[in-house]
């Protein structure tokens, strides 16, 4: 893990906030914070942290809702052979209405956030995974509000 000082922490506080910041916009943002840069070496730090991969990639957040999708789901899955858990997830991953994919090493081999636009479109993507060999339990949450979505904000 790499250090980050304190420029580079309000600077991400920054782009958590908008990353669509240009960086004469970042630089104000640091002036305010009492940071006194150039244009040119807030485009340099920025540009660092991502070579250094502290910045994995610029994001859009959009609105389920918006897009059609009436249900968010919660599912966790238990597979028959947790040596398939790579595999199973990066089928989950590609998956257009899939929100998240993770595993795990304790409750669960497999956790994900899926939307679907309505019941059927849902009971039909259960009866897929039901039918995978792979999978021997799942597990469904309807999420019925979110309070988060969003980056991690430096320590």
């Amino acid at each position: 893990m790499s250090e980050l000082d304190e420029i580079n922490k309000e600077l991400l506080r920054l782009l958590c906030e908008n990353s669509r910041y240009q960086y004469s916009e970042l630089r104000a943002g640091l002036e305010k914070a009492g940071h006194n840069l150039t244009r040119e070496a807030v485009e340099y730090r920025v540009k660092k942290m991502i070579a250094d991969g502290v910045i994995k990639k610029f994001a859009m957040i959009t609105n389920p809702e918006k897009l059609g999708y009436q249900l968010c789901c919660h599912i966790t899955i238990d597979l028959v052979d947790t040596r398939k858990r790579d595999e199973v997830g990066r089928m989950l991953a590609e998956l257009p209405n899939t929100a998240y994919v993770h595993s795990s090493v304790n409750t669960f081999d497999i956790a994900c956030r899926i939307f679907f636009t309505n019941n059927k479109n849902m009971f039909n993507f259960l009866d897929q995974l039901e039918a995978d060999e792979r999978i021997k339990d799942i597990n469904l949450d309807i999420i019925r509000e979110t309070y988060k979505v969003g980056p991690i904000y430096p320590i």
